[in-house]
C-alpha cells in the first residue's frame, strides 16, 4: 500500500496515494502509529520555500530529525532549491554563493551528524537563457511541458511545419519516432508514449509552446557530457549516471549510504573532490528532469523508464488517473533503489527533498518527505509512506 499525508500548516489529508482519495486514520492498522509520527514532524517543519535559502537547511533538517526516529541503511536527499532560484530570479552574485555554500554546508552537516557514507552527485550547471524557440504558430502541435528545456514533442507536423523548424535559430536536429526507436529501443510504454517526432534544441534555447513555463526565465541547465560525482567508495566501476544504483547496492549491506542529488551545480561549483561519469545516452544529454532522475535511481536509461520528454501527459489524466497527486506519472517506477532495498533486500530506505514529486517517485523509498510545490507555488509538505 502507499499513502499519503499532506500538511498544509492550516489541515492536513491522509490519502491513499495509488487513487488520491481520503482514508481514516484507523484503516492503517499498524501502520497508523508510523503515520502520526510523520505527521508530528512535517506539522512542526513547514516548507520555507523555492525562492528561500532556509530551504536548503530545511531538507537536512528534515533528514536528520528521520534518521533519528527510524534509522534507515539508506538516504536520498535531493536539492533543488539552487536550481529554481537561478532560473526564475535575477538573482546576484552574493545571493548565489550563499546559496552554494549553504548547500555544500547542509551535506557536511548532515554526513557528519549521521555518520553515513555519502555519494554526492551534482546533475549539472546552468547557463544564460540566449533566447526562446516559439513553436506557438505551426500547423501541428508542438508540446514541451515539465523540466525537459531542451526537448519538444511534435504532433502531426505538416511538411511545411518540419522545414520552418528545421531552420529556427537554436534549433539542434528534428528525430521521428520511427528514428529514435530504431536507434535507442525502449520499453512498450515508453514507445507508446513517444511523439511523432522529437525536437532538439541547442545549448542555452528553449522552447514556447503548449505547455512550456509561463514565468520569465533566466537561466535554464546546461548540456553536460559528464557530470561531478564525490564519494570515498571505490568508482572503478562508474562509468556511466546508471552505474550510481549498482554502487548502492553492492555496498549497501555493509555501509549505510547517503545518495545526494544536487541541481544546477557545475564543475566549479563542486566544493569537494570528484570523480566523472557520462551524462548521455548515445547523444541525448539528461538535463535535470525525470529521466536523468530515473536513470540514477533505476539504472536504466530514458527509454526504459516508460516517459519520454515532450510526450502527452493530458491525455491521461482524468478523474480516474492513478497516482493525482503525482504530476505526469501513472504508475510507481519500478526497480527504483528504495523498492529494491525493500523487495529484495528488507533494508529501510528514506528521502528527503525539496523537489516536489521527483522526490518520492524517483527514490522509491519507505517513507520520503517533500515540499507540495507546484509552479513555485508553495502549498505544504508531503509525506509518503510505500508498504509492500
Amino acid at each position: 500500500m502507499s499513502y499519503g499525508l499532506i500538511d498544509v500548516r492550516e489541515w492536513s489529508l491522509l490519502v491513499n496515494l495509488v487513487n488520491g482519495k481520503k482514508i481514516d486514520l484507523p484503516e492503517l492498522g499498524d501502520s497508523a502509529g508510523l503515520a502520526r509520527s510523520l505527521q508530528e514532524i512535517i506539522s512542526k517543519n513547514p516548507y520555507p520555500g523555492d525562492f528561500n535559502l532556509e530551504s536548503i537547511g530545511w531538507v537536512t533538517n528534515i533528514a536528520c530529525k528521520l534518521n533519528d526516529k527510524y534509522k534507515p541503511h539508506f538516504m536520498m536527499l535531493n536539492y533543488a532549491q539552487q536550481y529554481f532560484l537561478s532560473r526564475f530570479k535575477d538573482i546576484s552574485v552574493s545571493t548565489w554563493d550563499e546559496a552554494i555554500n549553504r548547500l555544500f554546508e547542509n551535506i557536511q552537516r548532515f554526513v557528519e551528524t549521521t555518520g553515513f557514507t555519502p555519494i554526492v552527485v551534482s546533475l549539472g550547471g546552468m547557463v544564460p537563457l540566449k533566447d526562446y524557440i516559439d513553436l506557438n504558430n505551426i500547423d501541428g502541435l508542438a508540446l514541451s511541458g515539465g523540466g525537459s528545456v531542451y526537448y519538444s514533442g511534435l504532433f502531426r507536423p505538416s511538411s511545411r511545419d518540419l522545414r520552418t523548424i528545421q531552420a529556427m535559430s537554436g534549433v539542434e536536429r528534428i528525430i521521428s519516432k520511427r528514428e529514435f526507436i530504431n536507434e535507442f529501443g525502449g520499453s512498450p510504454e515508453f514507445i507508446r508514449r513517444f511523439p511523432d517526432y522529437l525536437i532538439i534544441a541547442e545549448e542555452g534555447y528553449t522552447f514556447k509552446s503548449y505547455g512550456s513555463a509561463g514565468r520569465p526565465i533566466y537561466r535554464i541547465p546546461a548540456k553536460c557530457d559528464e557530470i561531478p560525482v564525490y564519494t570515498s567508495l571505490n568508482t572503478d566501476s562508474l562509468h556511466s549516471l546508471t552505474d550510481i544504483k549498482d554502487l548502492i547496492i553492492d555496498n549497501i549491506q555493509s555501509k549505510r549510504i547517503a545518495l545526494f542529488i544536487l541541481e544546477a551545480i557545475g564543475d566549479t561549483e563542486f566544493k569537494f573532490d570528484y570523480t566523472k561519469c557520462t551524462n548521455k545516452e548515445n547523444w541525448f544529454v539528461y538535463t535535470q528532469s525525470e529521466n536523468q532522475y530515473l536513470a540514477i535511481t533505476t539504472g536504466k536509461h530514458l527509454q526504459y523508464n516508460d516517459y519520454p520528454p515532450g510526450y502527452k501527459y493530458y491525455i491521461e489524466d482524468g478523474e480516474t488517473k492513478k497516482y493525482p497527486h503525482t504530476g505526469p506519472f501513472v504508475n510507481m517506477p519500478k526497480g527504483t533503489i528504495g523498492e529494491e532495498l525493500r523487495t529484495k533486500l528488507g533494508l529501510k530506505s528514506i528521502a528527503v527533498g525539496n523537489r516536489s514529486v521527483l522526490t518520492h517517485m524517483t527514490s522509491g523509498a519507505d517513507i520520503s518527505v517533500e515540499c507540495l510545490v507546484r509552479m513555485l507555488y508553495n502549498h505544504g509538505v508531503l509525506a509518503t509512506i510505500n508498504q509492500d
